[in-house]
């Protein structure tokens, strides 16, 4: 006992032969490198759980996740992996590699909402079209968007980058092709010089509307000035009206908060005095109170002046119209 030929040695138990050496618990059994380990058996590299060929999709002849036909999948070539739904559409081989019924898709951009944004930049594009699934980039003018994000093949985001004031070549990519839109996007800006913007724009005192989400308010009003446009009869030309809603407190001057304010076109309903008077409605999806207000242009939408019920101050938010979204 204790020596090399007995109990504890190294031919016994304890030792390098038997329980507990190197047969059992060792390289070659269970818990060593045959069992249980990298190689041959249950969550190694070849079986269940591994790398290679775990939890299988049944009928799945190409490995690419996707069922083929056959197996009442829809994979629509099942012994090509790189072709399956979703697939990234190539136009130039002659296959529909997203398995959609088009074979050789283009990328086709039906329209981008909103078309413009603050100068600053961060403005959220929605892009439509078909083929977007393969979209990998865009760029405005000569700046590149920070963000592009595909929801599916005919809808995609993209996050405007900082430019100057103006129209912008909007330019869409994918690794096969690129599409521009020529002026798609416009940079705008805030009129600041009294010299070059319309002479004023004011809303009536404390207006305050009610109205229910998805269901588009009464129509709120603002007043417009500009010597030599609005004073004649009629809509002043060139003038461009806007009317937005915003969160309670939030500048709509703010480049900082781009997608803070919802814009949409307002129309001309009325001369008013030496001004113009427009009207236009909102529409929020959730509730709480929004603040309202107008913005105007006369030079194309580059700078746009806005209202609130004091001309004769800074413009303020506390002094715009209000709309309570309630049940």
């Amino acid at each position: 006992t204790g020596d090399d030929d007995t109990t504890g040695d190294d031919d016994t138990t304890g030792d390098d032969d038997t329980t507990g050496d190197d047969d059992t618990g060792d390289d070659d059994s269970a818990g060593d490198d045959d069992s249980g380990d990298d190689d041959d058996a249950v969550g190694d590299d070849d079986t269940v759980g591994d790398d290679d060929d775990s939890t299988p999709v049944p009928g799945d002849s190409d490995g690419d996740g996707y069922a083929g036909a056959a197996a009442g999948g829809a994979d629509c070539d099942d012994s090509n992996a790189a072709v399956f739904p979703g697939a990234i559409e190539d136009p130039g081989n002659s296959i529909d590699d997203d398995c959609d019924g088009t074979i050789d898709e283009q990328l086709v951009v039906a329209g981008v909402a909103p078309s413009s944004g603050y100068l600053a930049g961060g403005t959220l594009v929605t892009v439509t079209g078909t083929g977007l699934t393969a979209l990998t980039g865009a760029t405005f003018g000569s700046n590149a968007a920070p963000s592009v994000s595909v929801t599916d093949d005919t809808s995609a985001q993209v996050v405007s980058p900082g430019g100057g004031v103006g129209a912008v070549d909007l330019a869409l990519s994918s690794a096969f092709e690129t599409v521009t839109l020529s002026g798609g996007f416009q940079y705008t800006g805030v009129c600041s010089t009294p010299a070059t913007c319309l002479d004023s724009a004011v809303l009536p005192v404390d207006v305050q509307l009610y109205t229910t989400p998805g269901v588009a308010s009464a129509a709120f009003d603002a007043v417009v000035t500009e010597s030599g446009l609005t004073d004649a009869a009629g809509a002043g030309a060139g003038i461009l009206a806007e009317i937005g809603f915003g969160p309670q407190g939030w500048d709509p001057t703010d480049v900082t908060l781009p997608d803070s304010w919802t814009w949409s076109p307002a129309s001309y309903s009325a001369d008013f005095g030496s001004g113009d008077s427009y009207s236009g409605t909102v529409t929020p999806v959730t509730f709480g109170t929004y603040m309202v207000t107008f913005r105007f242009s006369d030079d194309g939408g580059d700078y746009w002046l806005y209202a609130d019920s004091d001309v004769s101050t800074a413009l303020r938010t506390d002094e715009m119209s209000q709309l309570h979204v309630t049940q």
